[in-house]
């Protein structure tokens, strides 16, 4: 968990900036309050003429007065009260949070996915192949999601399978769906899109190709956008291209396995 994932501002550097969004995009000082709790930043902050300003502001350097509001250093000038941002970071297991403006992630999110299995099969071209990448083989993967009970309400679970071609893109996008299966962020419980059915293991926002043919009216291929789609939905959870080591992003061959290359690979998240 990152213990820190902001920089502490005192008053005259929060309203100075402030000032200046005011009148390059004529705002008032009411538009100023924090995001979260939708309060003054600093009690009259902009009220309070400049001499007393300035005494608070070597006050809070000093440390005789607290500095209530960070800003977050992800984001682009996004302040927040620190008490807000602490009681976010509590409602998490690992202390993660989600901007509440941008959604960019600090830490490490971690989702409410039902403990299950995930299954790579890698096919040869000849036997199985994604529409569009008839020259590559096709990575098969094959989702087990445990049913049971949360909330005291039960819950089913489901099977899922999903396509991938066996290709240097298709094969980053499997490493970064493995990081997003292992951090539980696959599948949530909710009611189905498609049947309607409550209390089911549903997907969580990360599309997969869930037939190898067909263009997307059937969740197929081909889809010239998918992969860069996909990717915006993973980085959307905090999961990244940058976080896979070199060798798996520089290489063209991230998966290995004996030849044939038809073989299966097992990975269960850790239990919540």
């Amino acid at each position: 968990m990152e213990k820190k994932i902001g920089t502490d501002i005192p008053i005259k550097e929060l309203r100075e900036h402030c000032l200046i969004e005011i009148k390059r995009d004529h705002l008032r000082s009411e538009d100023f309050t924090c995001p979260i709790c939708m309060t003054e930043y600093y009690e009259k902050m902009f009220e309070l003429p400049e001499d007393e300003i300035n005494k608070i502001n070597t006050q809070m350097l000093s440390g005789e007065l607290p500095m209530k509001v960070v800003r977050l250093s992800k984001c682009a000038n996004h302040y927040f009260h620190k008490e807000c941002i602490e009681k976010m970071r509590e409602t998490t297991s690992n202390g993660s949070i989600k901007c509440p403006v941008c959604g960019v992630i600090y830490g490490i999110l971690i989702g409410d996915m039902p403990n299950g299995k995930m299954d790579v099969k890698i096919h040869s071209k000849e036997k199985l192949a994604c529409e569009g990448y008839e020259g590559y083989g096709t990575i098969e993967i094959l989702y087990y999601i445990e049913g049971g009970i949360r909330n005291g309400v039960k819950f089913t679970g489901t099977k899922r399978g999903a396509y991938l071609p066996d290709n240097h893109e298709g094969q980053e996008i499997l490493e970064l769906l493995k990081i997003a299966f292992e951090r539980k962020l696959t599948f949530t419980v909710g009611t189905s899109v498609t049947s309607g059915k409550k209390n089911t293991a549903v997907w969580n926002g990360i599309h997969h190709k869930t037939a190898l043919g067909g263009g997307t009216k059937y969740f197929g291929y081909p889809d010239p956008g998918y992969f860069t789609r996909v990717k915006e939905e993973l980085a959307a959870k905090g999961i990244y291209s940058s976080e896979l080591p070199k060798s798996l992003q520089n290489t063209c061959l991230l998966y290995t396995s004996p030849s044939p290359r038809d073989a299966t690979l097992s990975r269960m998240p850790s239990s919540a």
